[in-house]
């Protein structure tokens, strides 16, 4: 499972760009799902997650059943970048991939409103191939020690975790401390 591919969903509604961002993200190794507005890239979130939930891994190319970055356009029909994120932050299930803006929409402003939405990045089109890949990069990176640190507080939830039976012995040991100190005191 580690040498699974980082999947990175690209949603724009103008396919040369698109297929350019495609060609970038492929040649350094990861897999690209893409979607030409908000709204089929939300269905995609939904129907993935849904079939993953229902057949589990087998038989999939990838048993990743979420993309691990979402790079979105805003102005696009039908649900825009905006409504797009408003979509994936308000669902449990998805508020936790990156989310950036790639976007033409350049003003201060625009940039402002992005970054006070929430997301974790505001890229301006066009940009350089280096930029994109080093804010992939960045996000991916950041993704992963989240999740390691994730996993190392929340530990494998079968075994019982060393502050868990650090407490119990405190606990055990405070009751006999206890104990002896009543037999003394009142016994004796």
């Amino acid at each position: 499972m580690a040498d699974m591919k980082p999947i990175i969903m690209v949603v724009d509604d103008q396919p040369d760009f698109i297929e350019g961002v495609k060609l970038i993200l492929e040649s350094e190794g990861y897999e690209v799902w893409t979607a030409n507005n908000g709204q089929v890239a939300l269905n995609d979130l939904h129907t993935s997650f849904k079939n993953r939930r229902q057949s589990g891994s087998n038989g999939q190319k990838n048993s990743k059943f979420l993309p691990d970055l979402i790079l979105a356009d805003i102005m696009m029909p039908v649900l825009d970048g905006y409504g797009l994120h408003e979509k994936v932050r308000g669902n449990p299930f998805l508020s936790h991939i990156p989310f950036v803006f790639l976007t033409a929409k350049t003003e201060d402003s625009d940039v402002r409103h992005g970054k006070e939405l929430g997301a974790d990045d505001y890229l301006a089109k066009p940009c350089q191939p280096d930029d994109l890949l080093a804010t992939v990069r960045g996000k991916l990176k950041r993704n992963s020690q989240r999740r390691a640190m994730t996993a190392q507080f929340m530990g494998n939830p079968s075994r019982p975790s060393a502050a868990g039976i650090f407490v119990i012995v405190a606990i055990i040991v405070v009751i006999i401390v206890l104990t002896i100190l009543f037999t003394l005191f009142v016994i004796g």
